[in-house]
């Protein structure tokens, strides 16, 4: 039914005067958009979502901030899965411009990062993610560190992992920091583009880090890769 209505709406959306009655159909359209993605129609979704953010007036970053910013980031994840890649570097571009604070460009940052991954740009993607790592406060090296520094941090890791008793693992606190869970999301994004698309070198220095993390804030999701 919701489908039904929104495309009727959006039918009609040249007679629309008022901007309530378009932040409204934005809103509609947002919700269709995200049913459709929920769906796997991808196409849909995209589709519903584009009309979402063309009914939105001048301005709209300032009036209406958050429906602007959920609109564009589900738009570049659609398209990022009908691989329309450029699409999502256009909006990606546009969010990391617009968005005021570092945290509401985490969703766009990981999608671009697939897809810089998705176009055979490796290094592109490592970078990015790297950066947006330093940002959340977790040094990670922009080039694969030395076997030598490899083997110092992992025997490190050996002497504190053989130290930790079975129970105190089982028992393990949860991570709770919302910076570090997003450090953890963007590291094991990496562990992707890393061994699955032919940069192994820079494996040891993200698991060891995660690990780390781990380790010195608690459990997540992800911790267990």
């Amino acid at each position: 039914v919701l489908f039904m209505v929104v495309d009727q709406l959006n039918r009609g959306k040249r007679f629309i005067e008022e901007e309530s009655e378009g932040i409204q159909l934005a809103i509609l359209n947002l919700r269709a958009g995200e049913k459709a993605m929920a769906f796997a129609t991808f196409l849909g979704s995209a589709s519903y979502l584009k009309a979402g953010i063309d009914v939105l007036r001048d301005g709209h970053w300032k009036t209406n901030y958050d429906l602007s910013l959920q609109l564009y980031s589900s738009y570049a994840e659609a398209q990022y899965c009908n691989g329309h890649f450029h699409e999502v570097g256009r909006i990606a571009g546009i969010v990391i411009k617009q968005a005021t604070v570092f945290e509401n460009k985490f969703r766009v940052y990981v999608t671009l990062i697939k897809s810089l991954a998705g176009r055979n740009m490796l290094q592109d993607a490592i970078n990015l993610g790297m950066n947006v790592l330093a940002e959340l406060g977790v040094e990670c090296p922009s080039s694969p560190l030395p076997k030598t520094f490899v083997k110092r941090d992992m025997m490190e890791l050996k002497v504190k992992l053989e130290k930790t008793a079975d129970a105190e693992f089982l028992n393990y606190r949860e991570m709770t920091d919302a910076k570090v869970i997003a450090a953890m999301k963007f590291l094991q994004i990496l562990i992707f583009s890393s061994y699955f698309l032919a940069k192994q070198q820079y494996l040891p220095s993200i698991i060891i880090q995660m690990i780390q993390l781990t380790l010195l804030h608690g459990t997540c999701k992800e911790s267990c890769v």
